[in-house]
């Protein structure tokens, strides 16, 4: 008969993993430590610890027991201590989960929390130095020296899982915290059979997974010793996260950080075997970290972007878990994009992209006006139909989103034809009294609206006459009212360019035109809503005034702005074409225009582009030198850690509200640090292809870095073949025409100056 508790710690579970198992050929079992009394495989460390020190006399009752812990060992002593009625004082970081803490309390510990960004080594200075200062008062059970907990896995954890396998396993996979666990069941696994593969799971540097440790981040345990490993593996945040929530979900088993991360190597491992028995260890229960956001319904990590419409840098919460909707304001086919215009749809794509890096399902609208004044009068300045010219003008568009790699939105709806639900909307408006007629036009009364100014700021009664609308003559109650739809002039009428409604010929305002199109695609309210900062007033506060009259809710839960680009001479009218026709290549514009801050103003000189060029030919050169590495032979240990530390340095600045400059600059700290690799010959060309596959990953989101092979395609050839010849001809325009048609496959050309 067991007598005390303490007597059922060990002899915990071993359960077959089946639906993670991703090899049928392969068995994964997970030995279930939270069904130790103290609900973690530091009970076994624990009463060992103890033991240990009553046999030797060090530990009295006129003693405290003394330990720095994350929380699981300080349960499992403090379990240990209060059966055998001894004090305890356990220091902690104050970033432990609540529920550990609580536990500690509920058993009668006391707790000293110190700095969280200090971690577990500021719990392990203070406790030292305790013991150091009042060795009388005291008993330190030192987990990360301590023999006795390497021991209590040595004798109890691993015969209990070789009895369970009837000695069939194969490979054993822990995680690496204290490294106790790992280093007794090494020990005893490679007596049993020296053919066990012993792998030990370890985060990398800056991580966040609770109760791990990895073995460079400040104090390494004492009882570690690499050669008792096999393989050490490194394990992102993020999928440990999600094996843990995966466990729950799919497998019923409700366990901690540090379990999920073993699963997933052992899931990785089975993977690559043709047969075999893998045994992991699953340390303690999910219940202890429920404060945390492991297991919330958001599992996505955080962004954080600046919404105008509140002021703030919130975090992005979209309105249907992992699918965000997004509505930017596109081009008026009137003319070619000019820079400010350029970076406004370079921004809206780096949202996009990064949105979709971070795992999310993203479905972009982008208007395009094709009926307004400027087209209007554009058209009829060159004598064409509406519709010709801007046609014309949408076919440069699509030329310009090419040239700047633009990512093609989900549709690119056009005012022209969607008339009809704009009309549908003023009349919903005019009905619920938000707007009124004047001489067969339709207006907007701000006087009804009283949440008009809440994006951009404005003072109503400081509006002056004109402001809010875009400079038409027309009769208003109030000067202060925006047009809904505008009476037709004579010469619209002439050719055709109105819509007849019960209020007499019109055709739609820009405002309304925005939000028609915005809900008839994304619904009455979607998440992020991108445009220009010259537009928030009067346009996009419009926008907001229309939708929320008509449906009572916000049009966006998000409102983002792009600054502009500020063009020295005024009369300077710049195109991409006017750049790329200079030498430059389109990924080096795009690369000018998302280089700054999208929220900052941005100054145009060719002095900042080539400056843009030279930082972009840092990078690919970089890159060259890579794919030019041909030894199989590695003399780089760290290559893991340092494609985590690009990755993470790259996600953590756009995570805050998409902080490029800072994306940059880690960027090129680590090509800093490859280029020094590659002078020291350090890296293998499988080192190298790691390291490209990191930056194409990068690139997904930036897509301006330069991957491609030396030229070897026919196409590409025979068509640098007849640029040649054109330019042999002097036949200047083919020769251009062919120059953007490489540009459009990446390949940069260098033209040397011909003698006429």
């Amino acid at each position: 008969m067991k007598k005390s508790l303490l007597d059922h710690i060990g002899n915990t579970p071993l359960i077959e993993i089946k639906k993670l198992n991703p090899n049928p050929n392969v068995k994964i079992f997970a030995k279930l430590e939270y069904f130790n009394p103290g609900g973690s495989i530091k009970d076994r460390a624990a009463m060992y610890m103890i033991d240990d020190g009553e046999k030797a006399g060090k530990l009295t009752h006129k003693k405290i027991v003394l330990e720095a812990t994350s929380g699981n060992t300080g349960i499992g002593l403090a379990l240990v201590c209060s059966i055998k009625g001894y004090k305890m004082l356990f220091a902690m970081s104050e970033s432990a989960s609540i529920e550990r803490q609580k536990i500690l309390k509920a058993r009668g510990s006391e707790i000293l929390l110190t700095p969280g960004h200090l971690g577990t080594d500021g719990a392990i200075e203070e406790v030292y130095r305790l013991a150091r200062e009042y060795p009388d008062t005291y008993f330190m059970t030192d987990q990360y020296n301590n023999e006795a907990n390497w021991k209590a896995h040595y004798y109890g954890t691993a015969e209990e899982i070789w009895a369970q396998t009837n000695g069939t396993v194969s490979m054993i996979i822990a995680t690496m915290g204290t490294t106790g666990t790992i280093m007794g069941l090494s020990r005893r696994f490679k007596e049993y059979n020296p053919d066990i593969k012993i792998i030990g799971v370890e985060p990398y540097l800056g991580h966040k997974i609770q109760g791990l440790k990895n073995m460079k981040e400040a104090y390494c345990p004492g009882l570690y010793n690499k050669k008792y490993l096999d393989e050490k593996i490194n394990i992102e945040d993020e999928n440990a996260f999600e094996m843990t929530r995966r466990l729950a979900k799919e497998e019923g088993i409700f366990v901690g950080m540090s379990s999920g991360a073993a699963m997933f190597i052992a899931a990785k491992q089975a993977e690559q075997l043709d047969s075999g028995v893998i045994v992991t260890i699953f340390p303690d229960s999910g219940e202890r970290y429920l404060s945390t956001t492991l297991f919330t319904e958001k599992t996505k990590a955080e962004i954080k972007i600046q919404n105008t419409l509140t002021r703030n840098k919130e975090p992005f919460h979209p309105i249907i878990p992992g699918k965000v909707s997004v509505y930017s304001c596109g081009p008026t086919a009137h003319a070619r994009m000019n820079p400010g215009e350029c970076r406004r749809i370079v921004f809206s794509d780096i949202l996009c992209r990064y949105l979709e890096y971070r795992g999310y399902s993203v479905n972009q609208i982008m208007n395009i006006t094709d009926v307004d004044d400027k087209t209007i009068l554009g058209s009829e300045k060159e004598g064409l139909s509406l519709s010709e010219f801007t046609e014309k003008n949408i076919e440069t568009f699509k030329k310009d989103l090419a040239l700047l790699n633009i990512k093609q939105a989900s549709k690119y709806p056009k005012t022209s034809e969607h008339i009809d639900a704009m009309v549908s909307l003023a009349e919903k408006l005019f009905e619920k009294g938000f707007a009124y007629e004047k001489l067969h036009s339709l207006y907007f009364n701000i006087s009804k609206f009283q949440e008009y100014g809440k994006l951009s700021g404005i003072d109503l009664n400081k509006i002056k006459s004109g402001l809010t609308i875009d400079l038409d003559e027309y009769e208003k109650d109030n000067p202060k009212d925006f047009t809904l739809l505008k009476r037709s002039k004579l010469s619209e009428l002439k050719r055709g360019i109105y819509t007849k409604t019960k209020w007499g010929n019109v055709r739609a305002s820009w405002h309304i035109q925005c939000v028609a199109m915005s809900m008839q695609y994304l619904g009455e309210t979607f998440d992020i809503h991108t445009s220009a900062r010259k537009l928030i007033f009067p346009h996009n506060e419009n926008e907001i005034a229309i939708a929320k009259a008509v449906t009572g809710k916000p049009l966006a839960k998000y409102w983002m702005h792009c600054d502009s680009v500020l063009i020295p001479d005024e009369n300077q009218n710049i195109t991409l074409d006017d750049l790329i026709q200079k030498g430059y290549s389109a990924k080096t514009i795009r690369y000018w225009l998302l280089s700054t801050h999208y929220s900052k103003s941005m100054t145009f000189s060719l002095d900042r582009i080539e400056s843009s060029q030279n930082a972009l030919e840092r990078i690919n050169t970089c890159i060259k030198r890579l794919k030019s590495i041909k030894t199989t032979a590695s003399n780089f240990s760290e290559l893991n850690q340092l494609i985590y530390d690009i990755k993470q340095g790259f996600i953590l600045s756009m995570d805050d509200d998409l902080n490029i400059s800072g994306a940059l600059a880690s960027t090129f700290k680590s090509i800093k640090t490859i280029n020094a690799l590659i002078t020291k010959q350090k890296l293998s060309c499988n080192d190298a292809d790691k390291l490209i596959d990191c930056f194409k990953s990068i690139d997904s989101v930036l897509n301006v870095f330069s991957f491609e092979e030396e030229i070897s395609d026919n196409k590409t050839l025979e068509l640098i073949k007849q640029r040649n010849k054109a330019r042999a001809n002097k036949n200047w325009e083919l020769a251009d025409k062919i120059k953007d048609e490489l540009t459009l496959l990446g390949i940069k050309i260098h033209d040397k100056k011909t003698s006429e």
